[in-house]
């Protein structure tokens, strides 16, 4: 569903991403684990086109949605206002809205509110129904928990769970490692621009997470 070759973005002299090799299959979820700064961000963004990459290329196959760490929702129009104007102007078929609202758990009362009348993490969640709209085949999610509560978070991991068993691919970048150890197949650990490990997820365990948090600082410790 998604291949990188050799993709960098430099701004002057300096390198925010550099030489990043990857794959995600159908059904795979993979984890982009960084400090901040570390370049997650900007490599996905490369990766979408968004950002024009300095060296490399990306491959995505097939319909994807791409959730950005600080979504921009219209003030004025409600959640399903929102997402039916997606299924207009992208030919799905309209029952997917309130599907996709439903999904992520957002009421009948509050879907029809103006989203300005809506709290930080209810926002979060029309930004995640907007994205599972339409059933997209490959998912990149920049921090997709921002603004949730552990409850929330729970829920939508789920949701991710879920669709991960439907064959969607995910890359997730996220700074909760536990919410990370508990989808991901395999965790990318990101610092100074660079993927330097690539450490496989087994049992989904909280000893995964601690190791995950001791070999992300390493890296992170280390000069450039």
């Amino acid at each position: 569903m998604l291949k990188v070759v050799e993709l960098g973005k430099r701004y002057a002299e300096h390198w925010a991403v550099r030489d990043v090799h990857l794959e995600i299959a159908a059904g795979e979820a993979v984890g982009l684990l960084g400090a901040n700064g570390a370049g997650k961000s900007t490599l996905i963004k490369s990766m979408l086109g968004l950002v024009h990459a300095t060296t490399g290329s990306a491959e995505l196959n097939g319909p994807y949605a791409y959730l950005p760490e600080q979504p921009q929702l219209p003030p004025s129009l409600s959640a399903l206002s929102l997402l039916r104007f997606k299924c207009r102007a992208n030919h799905i078929p309209p029952d997917q809205a309130s599907a996709a609202l439903a999904e992520v758990r957002l009421s009948d009362a509050d879907i029809v509110r103006p989203l300005r009348q809506y709290s930080k993490g209810m926002r979060q969640r029309a930004s995640l129904a907007f994205t599972l709209c339409g059933d997209p085949g490959l998912m990149l999610l920049d921090e997709p928990m921002s603004g949730l509560d552990a409850l929330g978070r729970a829920q939508m991991l789920d949701v991710f769970k879920r669709r991960k068993e439907r064959g969607t691919a995910i890359l997730m970048s996220s700074h909760i490692v536990s919410d990370m150890v508990q989808l991901c197949d395999r965790v990318l650990i990101m610092a100074h621009g660079r993927i330097c490990e690539s450490v496989t997820i087994v049992d989904h365990s909280l000893a995964e997470a601690k190791a995950l948090e001791s070999r992300l600082a390493d890296w992170t410790e280390q000069q450039p």
